[in-house]
C-alpha cells in the first residue's frame, strides 16, 4: 500500500494552516485530500466519504472542538490524529490512545505519524 491509496481529511479552522498542512499531506502523495474548516463541513465530508486517515484539529473556532468526531471516525476504520497546541497530557483521558501532533504542525512530524500508520497497515 502507498500513500496514493490513501484518503486523508484535514479539519483545520486556521485557513494559512489548512492549507500548508494540505500541500505537505498532497506532497506526501495523498490520492485524496480534503480539507473542512469547521465541524459542520467536516461532519458534511464524512456523511458523503470514507477516509482512511484523519488530521483532526481538536480545538476549532467558536469553541467547537472535534473530539466526538475523531472517535466516531475511529470506530468506523479511520485511523485519526488528533493535533492542538496543547500537550497530549493536557487533552484528557479519552484521547491519550490517538496518534497526536503538538502544534504547530511540522513537516516532519506529519511525514513521522503518517510513516508509522502506513507501516502498521502493512504489518496488520
Amino acid at each position: 500500500m502507498t500513500f496514493s491509496d490513501l484518503s486523508v481529511l484535514h479539519v483545520e479552522d486556521e485557513i494559512i494552516v489548512a492549507i500548508e498542512t494540505a500541500s505537505v499531506l498532497a506532497d506526501l502523495g495523498f490520492g485524496s485530500v480534503r480539507v473542512a474548516h469547521t465541524l459542520k463541513s467536516a461532519e458534511s465530508l464524512v456523511l458523503a466519504e470514507r477516509f482512511d486517515v484523519a488530521l483532526l484539529d481538536v480545538n476549532l473556532g467558536n469553541g467547537e472542538r472535534t473530539i466526538e468526531l475523531g472517535i466516531a471516525l475511529r470506530e468506523r476504520g479511520t485511523h485519526v490524529i488528533f493535533a492542538s497546541g496543547y500537550n497530549k497530557c493536557e487533552l484528557g483521558e479519552r484521547l491519550q490512545s490517538f496518534d497526536f501532533i503538538e502544534k504547530p504542525l511540522s513537516r516532519s512530524d506529519i511525514e513521522e505519524v503518517i510513516h508509522d500508520i502506513l507501516t502498521a497497515r502493512m504489518s496488520a
